[in-house]
């Protein structure tokens, strides 16, 4: 029997995000049979290391990277790509990706080096100059895999490229996400943060930074109360922003109508407690895990139409798209989902949906394909 493939996962830390979720779960999930895995972070926060399968992996690597550039720490994982004999180095995000580039430079094995890239258009000056220099280190890579078809295409028609390119969507565990929890649970929740059972809960589940645009749905909600409709919001998570988001919250006068949980291990009952969800998201987004979890658990989805959200959500079957920014067109898409049997329709058709098309195992089952071949691949 051949020896089991080698492969290192880096992401830029373990906070709380769609990339760093996407990598934990390729640590916990790939088969252990034909490969054997360890985990990097580059900069020490842990929040989501509780969420690691420590006995699945070979070593768990913090290389406690403090500033931009780290001699140190390149030395460092030079060592652990030694040590550990790695034959794949798959990085989440463009980060990760220089530093492994870099610490390939020294190491006396030459892994195969994959890029997972997450991003379609990026929301700061700073980050589309970086791209230039991502550029450069993309052609040098084996493997870039996109997340979605539209990224796909964006990117390759602007010369984005590298010695090999796939697109594999990302993918949940639909049996995890499902709305299991009875109407007693929900309303005990609700009530919690002073909803009633009749009013139309619109949930918002993202870690709070700029780019997930809070308060564009903040606005809408504003927007709809002042029509009259019995709306509120929860704003499920929390980071960077809580302290403008309530302020916003104070300015739109909605402190009786929209709640932030803060921080939640386990999402799922408070998605089931929301009518609908929305992601405003005015960039980063490519192929959003929120929203699939979301759907699967049956709630109608509203999403900017960003990155791969046409290919998530089927407008006006499974949720709504609307033109991120656009909160008039934010707001006529809740409003069309305060109609019961629109949303109970919409969130039935989207959990068949993401069940059909963007499970788990569909995804484990391309990565190890392709992993697998690349491995087995010549040098270049």
């Amino acid at each position: 029997m051949a020896s089991p493939l080698s492969v290192m996962l880096m992401v830029p830390s373990l906070c709380y995000g769609g990339a760093e979720k996407h990598v934990i779960t390729l640590a916990n999930k790939l088969n252990s049979d034909w490969v054997r895995c360890s985990l990097v972070y580059l900069k020490p926060n842990e929040a989501m290391l509780d969420q690691v399968d420590r006995s699945r992996l070979d070593a768990v690597i913090s290389l406690k990277v403090r500033g931009r550039i780290d001699p140190r720490a390149v030395r460092a994982l030079s060592e652990h790509i030694d040590r550990l004999a790695i034959d794949v180095v798959v990085c989440a995000t463009e980060y990760p990706t220089l530093w492994a580039w870099l610490a390939t430079r020294s190491t006396r094995r030459k892994p195969k080096l994959v890029e997972i890239f997450h991003t379609t258009v990026f929301g700061s000056r700073k980050e589309r100059l970086l791209m230039w220099l991502y550029r450069w280190i993309f052609r040098r890579l084996d493997l870039l895999i996109y997340v979605s078809l539209r990224q796909q295409q964006y990117w390759q028609c602007r010369g984005l490229a590298a010695r090999d390119s796939a697109m594999i969507h990302n993918g949940i565990d639909c049996d995890h996400f499902q709305d299991l929890y009875p109407p007693s649970v929900k309303s005990t929740l609700r009530a919690q943060y002073g909803f009633a059972p009749h009013d139309f809960v619109v949930g918002l589940c993202a870690a709070l930074r700029p780019e997930k645009a809070h308060s564009d749905l903040l606005r809408a909600i504003a927007q709809l109360r002042g029509e009259g409709l019995k709306v509120r919001c929860l704003i499920i998570g929390d980071g960077v922003e809580r302290a403008r988001i309530e302020g916003e919250i104070a300015r739109l006068q909605l402190a009786s109508y929209a709640a932030i949980t803060g921080f939640q291990s386990d999402v799922r009952p408070f998605l089931a407690s929301c009518d609908a969800i929305a992601l405003p998201s005015h960039s980063v987004e490519t192929f959003s895990i929120a929203a699939l979890e979301a759907m699967a658990m049956g709630k109608p989805t509203v999403l900017s139409r960003i990155g791969g959200a046409e290919e998530i959500v089927v407008d006006g079957e499974t949720g709504f798209l609307f033109e991120a920014g656009a909160i008039d067109q934010l707001a006529d898409r809740l409003r069309r989902l305060a109609d019961v049997p629109t949303r109970q329709r919409m969130g039935t058709a989207g959990s068949a949906r993401v069940r059909a098309l963007f499970t788990e195992s569909a995804m484990m089952q391309r990565y190890a394909e392709l992993l697998s071949k690349l491995a087995a691949s010549p040098d270049q």
